[in-house]
C-alpha cells in the first residue's frame, strides 16, 4: 500500500529537481519592454495634447517609473546644453531606439506624433511576435513534466491489478 505513495513522492521530488527556471527571469526581462512602450505612449499623449516634445518629455518623466523617468530627465538635461536633437541622438538605455527615431524626426521636421505612433505599433508587433514564439515552444517545454505526471498513473493502472493479484496470492498462500 505504500508503493503508490512512494512513487508519487519520487516523481514529485524528481520533477522539483528538474523544474523550469524561475518565472522572475522572464518578468524582469519584460519590464524593460513595458517601460519603453509606456514611455512612448506617455510622449504620444503629451504631443497629442499640444505640448512640445521637451514639455511632453517632462510630463512623461513625472508620470513614469524611476528608470524611464531618469532616462527622460537625462536627455532633457543634455538638451539644455547641446540641443534636443543632439541629446536624443546620443541617448542610450532602454529607450534608445525611441530616442533615436525622435531625433531623426526632430532633425528632418517630420511629425513626431506619427513617428511615435509608428514606434508604438512596431513595439506591439514585436511583443506579440515574442509572445507567440514562446507559445509555440510551450508544448515542447511541457512534454517532459507532463510525461512525468502521467507516467506513474499509467503504470499504476496497468500494473496495479496484476501486482495486487500476485500479492494477494502470496499473502493468501501464507495464511
Amino acid at each position: 500500500m505504500m508503493l503508490p505513495a512512494l512513487v508519487v513522492a519520487g516523481v514529485v521530488a524528481f520533477a522539483e529537481a528538474i523544474s523550469l527556471p524561475p518565472l522572475e527571469v522572464s518578468v524582469g526581462r519584460r519590464r524593460g519592454a513595458v517601460d519603453v512602450g509606456a514611455t512612448a505612449r506617455m510622449l504620444l499623449i503629451g504631443l497629442s495634447a499640444g505640448l512640445s516634445l521637451a514639455s511632453a518629455m517632462e510630463v512623461a518623466a513625472d508620470e513614469l517609473g524611476p528608470e524611464p523617468a531618469a532616462e527622460l530627465r537625462l536627455v532633457l538635461r543634455r538638451a539644455r546644453v547641446v540641443g534636443l536633437a543632439t541629446a536624443l541622438a546620443t541617448a542610450d538605455g532602454l529607450s534608445m531606439r525611441l530616442f533615436h527615431r525622435l531625433a531623426r524626426a526632430h532633425m528632418t521636421g517630420a511629425p513626431t506624433i506619427g513617428t511615435i505612433a509608428a514606434f508604438i505599433e512596431e513595439h506591439r508587433t514585436a511583443q506579440r511576435a515574442a509572445v507567440l514564439e514562446k507559445l509555440r515552444r510551450l508544448p515542447v517545454t511541457l512534454t517532459v513534466p507532463l510525461a512525468l505526471l502521467i507516467l506513474p498513473g499509467f503504470v499504476l493502472l496497468t500494473l496495479g491489478p496484476t501486482v495486487a493479484n500476485i500479492v494477494q496470492q502470496l499473502v493468501g498462500g501464507l495464511l
